[in-house]
């Protein structure tokens, strides 16, 4: 009997977990198609706008240092109530169309709680499941595709289907997020927290105790930490491709066919985050990461040789297929590396990213006013050839776990 509601626990606790994943990824990708409603309603410039995306990484920072230092100290499931009560708290404030000062604070607030949420989704997940957590997590980022997709097209069905306001989608998705918030907290009380892999590892290896400076010091989670950041730079391809396109051959690339560019990788992404959770039963993450990257670096290479519409639909879209696991294959190796620590390592993992991100796109961009935009566009990736490199002769892998049943 107690097995049994160890079990209903335990589909409980995964179930909200995915619950919370796509109600932040809708929250988070509403913004996008919103910015032409905000800046008609409170008047604001592009450089004002510009700012705002600055500091949001700079929140980024700020929360993924607090996870680091925190995360793995409190209970996940308590803490997933809570994030959940207040990102759905402020929601709701922002659904009342608050003074420009009060909105950009508050949308500094839900970018750095959607960060937040998106680790401790990921991080429970590995607790709950330990050596099977790759599957869960892979549906993790298949949730989190579409909740970005169906973002833009509930803007549409608010705002032009139903002929309201901008703040009403932020209306909305407070509601889905003070929503789940409430039935969780319900179910803690009534149901219970299910006991998860890691308290079991917890209780077994008493003297096990993990600091956030043993996950510095180690060396896989160094070249992840590297690799991701050099991954962070040739993320540049990927920002500017579009841009870049336009300024080749604006009559070749118009805004429809830009367009069709840019769904054909939207479309490889969920198709790949998919994918993985076939490709992570067959073959280790380390691997699929340095596979991936060879193949994206080598067909974005042939992209920007070839320079055509259709050959670059199919190269965006196979390229995404391709890859669209890689963000979980970082995260498992994270998470097998410090399964007790799963969110400080996670969120070391992330801040190196971050912080690589703020300052290579700038200087990128200098780079291409001074020599060209194609050579920018070329280094770029290059840079993705070089995490190939660290993934490949730098990471030491763990024995394979025993195959479950």
């Amino acid at each position: 009997m107690g097995s049994r509601k160890e079990k209903r626990r335990l589909a409980s606790a995964t179930a909200f977990c995915f619950f919370f994943y796509f109600a932040q990824s809708l929250a988070r990708n509403v913004y996008g198609t919103l910015s032409p409603f905000l800046v008609e309603h409170y008047h604001t410039s592009l450089s004002e706008s510009s700012l705002f995306t600055m500091a949001e990484n700079v929140g980024f920072i700020a929360v993924m240092l607090l996870v680091t230092v925190i995360a793995d100290r409190l209970d996940k499931a308590w803490l997933m109530f809570g994030l959940s009560a207040v990102y759905g708290a402020v929601l709701l404030f922002m659904g009342t169309a608050p003074s420009l000062t009060l909105f950009l604070v508050t949308l500094v607030i839900t970018g750095m709680l959607g960060r937040y949420m998106d680790t401790l989704c990921t991080a429970y997940i590995s607790d709950l499941y330990g050596e099977r957590r790759s599957s869960y997590m892979s549906w993790l980022l298949v949730i989190f595709y579409v909740g970005s997709t169906l973002a833009p097209n509930l803007n549409t069905l608010i705002i032009e289907g139903l002929g309201k306001p901008w703040n009403v989608t932020y209306l909305v998705c407070g509601t889905v997020m003070a929503g789940g918030a409430a039935l969780f907290l319900a179910d803690l009380l009534v149901l219970k927290k299910p006991v998860t892999v890691t308290e079991q590892i917890r209780k077994k290896d008493s003297a096990g105790k993990v600091s956030v400076l043993d996950i510095v010091k180690n060396r896989n989670m160094a070249v992840l930490a590297f690799s991701y950041i050099l991954v962070s730079v040739s993320n540049y391809f990927t920002s500017q491709l579009i841009l870049y396109l336009s300024m080749t051959d604006p009559a070749v690339y118009d805004t429809a066919t830009r367009g069709f560019i840019a769904t054909a990788g939207s479309l490889g992404l969920v198709v790949g985050s998919a994918l993985f959770v076939w490709i992570s039963r067959h073959m280790r993450a380390h691997r699929y990461l340095a596979m991936e990257m060879l193949i994206t670096f080598a067909g974005s290479v042939l992209g920007l040789l070839i320079n055509r519409p259709v050959p670059w639909m199919i190269i965006r879209f196979l390229s995404n297929a391709i890859g669209g696991g890689s963000f979980t294959a970082r995260t498992l190796l994270c998470c097998e590396e410090f399964p007790t620590r799963s969110s400080s390592a996670i969120a070391l993992v992330s801040l190196a990213s971050g912080i690589a991100s703020i300052f290579s796109t700038p200087l990128l961009n200098l780079l291409a006013e001074a020599v060209s935009f194609e050579f920018a566009m070329f280094l770029s990736l290059f840079f993705n050839l070089g995490s190939w490199a660290l993934i490949r002769f730098g990471f030491r892998p763990h024995a394979p776990a025993p195959e479950s049943a």
